[in-house]
């Protein structure tokens, strides 16, 4: 008996594709995924989530596929539960991480960013994101994401970008923004700051090298009465100089150290305090300080300070009335503030360098495994370099405080609970925020500089003249903002 007449022959086999996108349109165009405002206002429980948004960098992967399948399965029970419920879809304009995608697609054309200039840079970006950010939205809605598709949003969005801006003017009113100069994360391949979370370390297997520094003629009984008294950094040269002998990771820093210190209350160094040491290889006599800060117990109790190149040695530096004295250029080579034999050598190739001169002069008193933290950009894997850079920081403290205040007093609860306690120690020893980043893609910070009387305007709207001088010559600030400035304001 044959299929009776207009009946339709199922395949053999299911295909998902067949049906699925004629069913998720359908639950779109009926609006079931919306969430009407008015049923909040009546008494509606409402119940939102606010998608991480994915970054435009490429498109989305498995650990998307798992988190968004998460978040679905959640705002479906809740809406299930009569609750207003509201999912919140966009993505990030991920400044740092699209900057590098596209600056490698010139870079397989025979070209740069450049050499295309700033404008046609960002210009090149748009036309980028314009396709990555469609196919996300579109993976999304392939998988049920049943996402508010009206209030999708993206990062670099006019409204984003307006809320962005009206936030740094008014946490500069506020004295919670500032500029200054500090040491920060920086990659010397993308040549930006970098954030902590953004440094990722990794333990890797490495070296640490002894160094020997010379004490002058004149200091010789100084020198001989810290050995008496048992500071074993304090030893004699084969030429019967005294010299003191002090480690690091990082031996090519050492051409801008500018001072030693120790424990003002370690009495083996007690008659060094004050006085000065010769510096090998760079010419200069550099003093020894005392600061709490060296911890005595510590190896020999004695530390070469590098204040441009290292963020404790940088506030030693500041306690102690020590010259700073940067060495590195922003691609990481030895700038004209180094001897002149080191110039512009690589920083890896200056270690060599200086490691071997060291050497041949006696004062390498050998080298150790070792076993350190080594931070890396989390887009190229460059090592990271310390580095002393004028900045735009958010001054974190007082935001922290209340914080921390509100997971103390209840407010603000974590699932599972043990995160209580991690967020609080965040909280507690959190740093100031460097904001800005030494890119062309993202939100442009809104500073101008007057080119005739150096005013600094900090604004929400584009100035047309200064409003010291009324001078026309006005320069932004060439520096975007952290991705994560405008992803904290998301959505």
């Amino acid at each position: 008996m044959g299929p009776a007449e207009g009946a339709q022959t199922l395949p053999k086999t299911f295909d998902p594709a067949a049906v699925e996108s004629r069913i998720y349109q359908g639950w779109v165009d009926r609006g079931y995924f919306g969430a009407d405002p008015a049923r909040v206002k009546e008494g509606g429980d409402p119940y939102v989530i606010v998608i991480p948004p994915p970054n435009v960098t490429a498109v989305l992967h498995m650990g998307h596929g798992l988190n968004n399948t998460v978040q679905d399965v959640l705002i479906r029970w809740r809406r299930m539960q009569g609750r207003v419920a509201l999912w919140v879809p966009g993505t990030d304009h991920a400044g740092i991480a699209t900057q590098n995608v596209v600056e490698r697609q010139l870079v397989a054309e025979g070209t740069s960013r450049d050499a295309l200039g700033r404008e046609a840079f960002v210009d090149r970006v748009w036309d980028f994101v314009g396709t990555t950010g469609n196919q996300i939205l579109e993976q999304l809605k392939a998988i049920g994401c049943s996402c508010d598709w009206t209030r999708t949003r993206f990062t670099l969005d006019e409204g984003l970008s307006r809320a962005v801006r009206e936030v740094f003017v008014r946490l500069h009113e506020a004295d919670l923004i500032y500029r200054g100069e500090y040491i920060i994360n920086w990659c010397p391949r993308c040549l930006t700051a970098l954030s902590n979370e953004e440094a990722e370390g990794s333990e890797s297997d490495g070296s640490l090298w002894h160094l020997r520094y010379p004490i002058p003629q004149e200091s010789a009984s100084s020198a001989e009465a810290a050995a008496a008294a048992g500071a074993e950094a304090v030893t004699r040269l084969g030429d019967g100089r005294w010299a003191l002998t002090v480690s690091t990771t990082r031996p090519e820093t050492m051409l801008g150290d500018t001072g030693v210190a120790v424990h003002p209350e370690d009495a083996r160094y007690g008659p060094l305090v004050g006085l000065d040491v010769e510096l090998p290889l760079a010419g200069r006599r550099i003093p020894i300080v005392a600061d709490e800060y060296v911890d005595a117990e510590f190896g020999t109790g004695m530390v070469k300070v590098t204040p441009a190149h290292d963020p404790n040695d940088f506030e030693i530096a500041g306690r102690a009335g020590l010259t700073v004295l940067n060495v590195m250029t922003p691609a990481a080579a030895m700038n004209d503030e180094a001897p002149e034999a080191y110039r512009g050598l690589d920083r890896f190739e200056a270690r060599k360098a200086v490691l071997r001169d060291l050497e041949d002069q006696g004062l390498l008193a050998g080298r150790d495994d070792h076993r350190h933290n080594i931070p890396r950009c989390y887009r190229c894997d460059t090592v990271v370099e310390p580095r002393l850079s004028e900045q735009w920081f958010v001054r974190m403290g007082p935001m922290a405080e209340k914080a921390l205040a509100a997971s103390k007093d209840g407010t603000v609860t974590f699932t599972p609970g043990r995160w209580t306690k991690v967020y609080e120690q965040w909280m507690e020893n959190i740093r100031d925020w460097c904001i800005s980043r030494q890119l062309w893609w993202g939100h442009r910070i809104p500073v101008w500089y007057c080119d005739d009387c150096g005013e600094v305007m900090v604004l929400r709207e584009d100035p047309t003249e200064c409003r010291a001088c009324g001078s026309g010559g006005l320069t932004q600030d060439p520096d975007v903002l952290d991705t994560w400035f405008s992803s904290w304001l998301w959505p």
